[in-house]
């Protein structure tokens, strides 16, 4: 599960900064009102917080059982 978590903490923190980046560029869709992109990329960042916070709940869960097997043991 360590490994797991790692890697959805990794996939929102590169999701998020490249939508970061993208805002900070100008980068927009063609043909797509304002108010849809505005609504798509807050929809991202939400999607990225998830990712970072699931992916935290994971390590923690993992933590946690690892340190239960080390008490049982």
């Amino acid at each position: 599960m360590h490994t797991l978590g790692s890697l959805l903490v990794g996939l929102g923190v590169v999701l998020g900064s490249l939508v970061g980046v993208a805002l900070l560029l100008g980068i927009e869709v063609p043909g797509l009102p304002w108010l849809v992109a505005v609504g798509l990329v807050k929809l991202t960042l939400i999607g990225a917080g998830g990712l970072i916070a699931s992916g935290a709940i994971l390590q923690r869960l993992a933590r946690r059982a690892d340190e239960r097997e080390r008490l049982n043991s």
